[in-house]
């Protein structure tokens, strides 16, 4: 058992590889009880933690029922009351649940601007399914599977964005203290949310090209990862995609070190030059994707979705059972609405347009900048990263850009490393003349005439 255990998915947490070689003798009818934790781990020689921990596996499998002392096989007496099954019997009146019936809606009218039938309107007003809106999750897995991704409308979770889908992986997967590799810098809203589950985020730095493989592998001799979040295509914020060989090399690294590869996913319709390596997830088949309608639509419609290995997603969707219930049925609902109707591939096509329109505003003022200024190339979307000369504080230029009356968000605010060489300039809120004189004002404080940039 022990060997089957070690010969397992080495992605796997060796807890995970006992649950898996447990699982089919505690499947057969004639199956012994289990040991207790304690008994098994001085037999196998494991830590107690590593079985206890396959137990609760098992258990929620439903092979196992967990209790004082030692388990037993078999699955937990079933919940039978009408509140509790979320259903009450036909013929029944429902006094339980506190949700609205057909009177208590708004009128019809509401419904049908999302271009929703009568009894489809109804269906989106109540709670709804932890899992999303069915029609919309098999959107999603058409589009994934489009780019090489294998998943179907059950293996798709909706959630509330990106951000949202990333706390969930976090209270399923990891434990405070677990190491969590992200890239450096990153979007400014992984740091905190990183901080707030109490992890150890690792930063591997991002260059002109995206980050690099021998980062990495210096990285996971150091650390060994519970998990790394990586955006290859259009990375937030330096705008970079990652090439196929540097794709494969880093699921390769990471892959030896059993870390489980969290994929954030910008749809490959969003890059305006060039040619996009397929996605991780499609590379890798136990990659986890998050990706949402935010970039793409707007982020006002706060709609994500998870999708990965079976296993992994079920047990997000626990944690959001628990967390929320269950989505926004009504903006899913919008999303699906404005998916089928074309709106989002028209707007691929005018954000692709416009990115690549304001990119060249940005970089034709960039050349201006004194010596030792640096910049990343994005091939789409709507930043970029400004590297600093040595000696130079993004905290200085970001307060000098300031009092010209721009506003650009220096390297501390987006890095777990503290990163103060950098600054994210972001061109999505303006354009046109007005994108322009930001960026002469930008350069004008990078200017030297301006005095030092001391670190602060």
């Amino acid at each position: 058992m022990a060997r089957a255990a070690q010969r397992g998915d080495p992605r796997r947490p060796l807890y995970w590889r006992l649950a898996e070689a447990l699982a089919p003798a505690l499947a057969g009818e004639a199956a012994p009880e289990p040991p207790s934790a304690r008994a098994l781990a001085a037999e196998l020689g494991v830590n107690r933690a590593t079985v206890t921990a396959a137990y609760r596996e098992l258990a929620r499998r439903g092979l196992l029922v967990m209790r004082p002392g030692r388990p037993r096989r078999g699955r937990p007496a079933a919940v039978t009351s009408a509140a509790a099954s979320g259903e009450p019997p036909a013929g029944s009146v429902d006094l339980a649940r506190y949700a609205p019936d057909r009177e208590l809606l708004p009128a019809g009218e509401v419904f049908q601007w999302l271009g929703l039938g009568e009894g489809e309107g109804e269906g989106v007003a109540q709670y709804g399914s932890t899992w999303g809106y069915e029609p919309l999750r098999g959107w999603v897995a058409r589009r994934l599977r489009g780019l090489g991704i294998p998943t179907s409308a059950e293996g798709v979770l909706l959630t509330g964005g990106v951000q949202h889908a990333l706390d969930l992986l976090l209270r399923a997967l990891a434990r405070p203290g677990d190491v969590v590799l992200v890239e450096d810098p990153t979007y400014p809203g992984l740091p905190p949310l990183l901080a707030l589950h109490q992890v150890r985020a690792v930063g591997v730095p991002v260059h002109r090209d995206g980050i690099h493989a021998d980062d990495v592998e210096r990285l996971l001799h150091q650390a060994r990862p519970r998990l790394a979040i990586v955006t290859p295509t259009l990375h937030n914020p330096s705008g970079v995609v990652l090439d196929e060989g540097r794709r494969r090399e880093v699921l390769r690294l990471l892959a030896s070190r059993g870390t489980l590869v969290v994929e954030e996913f910008f749809d490959p319709a969003l890059v305006s030059e060039g040619v996009v390596p397929p996605p991780l997830a499609a590379l890798d088949f136990g990659v986890v994707a998050v990706g949402s309608f935010s970039k793409a639509l707007f982020p006002g419609l706060r709609v994500g979705w998870v999708v990965g290995p079976r296993e992994v997603v079920e047990r997000v969707a626990t944690v959001k059972r628990s967390a929320d219930l269950g989505g926004s049925q009504f903006l899913e609902a919008a999303a699906w609405t404005l998916c089928r109707r074309g709106v989002l591939d028209e707007q691929f096509a005018r954000l692709r347009h416009a990115a690549r329109a304001r990119l060249q505003v940005v970089r034709d003022a960039l050349a201006s900048a004194p010596a030792g200024v640096g910049w990343s190339e994005p091939r789409g979307g709507f930043s970029l990263v400004v590297t600093l000369p040595a000696g130079w504080s993004s905290r200085a230029v970001a307060a000098r850009a300031g009092e010209l009356g721009v506003w650009v968000l220096p390297g501390p605010a987006m890095s777990v490393s503290g990163r103060d060489d950098v600054v994210r300039v972001a061109f999505a809120a303006a354009g046109g003349e007005v994108l322009e004189a930001g960026m002469r004002r930008l350069v004008a404080a990078l200017a030297p005439s301006r005095g030092a940039l001391p670190l602060v």
